[in-house]
């Protein structure tokens, strides 16, 4: 719709190199407002900061700069998020916003299941949908999955985040799983 060509017109207006389109974004963003409420709501925090934004000219390619698989859409590395081409981006506000929660939740040092967890529930990717449920994801490592485990990985630790939010606030959540590491 309108968010999409406004988000992604404003993507554009970037400087070209070396293949791939580097620009920025914002929490301030307007397209991302929605995201961004849902995660100061979850955290009780204010929710601000712009990040560089690499955008990939083919799936190889961001296959290279990411160093994840060529099935992700999206990858962070500090403060700089790596996207597919736009084309292959089918909720591009979404996926930035999703890409900018990992980041923000980085300086909390979390289990990366509960982190995966937390970014699904700003997003809210996953409600009304089902994947495979995989057991123990505190032991897994994501690093080496493919496509569909990772994609069942991601929505287990969103499943498993939403029943500790319903005993525990995300003060308590940080500081339980923090001190367990």
């Amino acid at each position: 719709g309108m968010k999409r060509v406004a988000i992604v017109s404003f993507l554009c207006a970037s400087i070209l190199l070396a293949g791939y389109t580097s620009s920025h974004i914002g929490w301030d963003s307007p397209e991302l407002s929605v995201y961004r409420r849902a995660l100061e709501r979850l955290t009780g925090r204010t929710v601000a900061g712009t990040y560089n934004v690499i955008i990939a000219s083919s799936a190889g390619e961001f296959s290279r700069l990411s160093r994840l698989g060529y099935w992700f859409v999206a990858a962070t590395h500090g403060d700089t998020i790596y996207l597919q081409p736009l084309s292959l981006i089918p909720d591009l506000a979404r996926t930035l916003a999703h890409e900018m929660s990992h980041i923000f939740f980085q300086r909390f040092t979390l289990p990366y299941w509960l982190e995966e967890g937390l970014v699904c529930t700003v997003t809210g990717e996953w409600v009304g949908r089902e994947e495979p449920s995989l057991e123990n994801i505190e032991e897994l490592d994501h690093t080496g999955m493919d496509f569909m485990t990772y994609r069942a990985y991601s929505f287990s630790c969103w499943r498993r985040v939403g029943e500790l939010l319903r005993e525990q606030g995300f003060n308590e959540l940080v500081t339980r799983f923090v001190a367990a590491q």
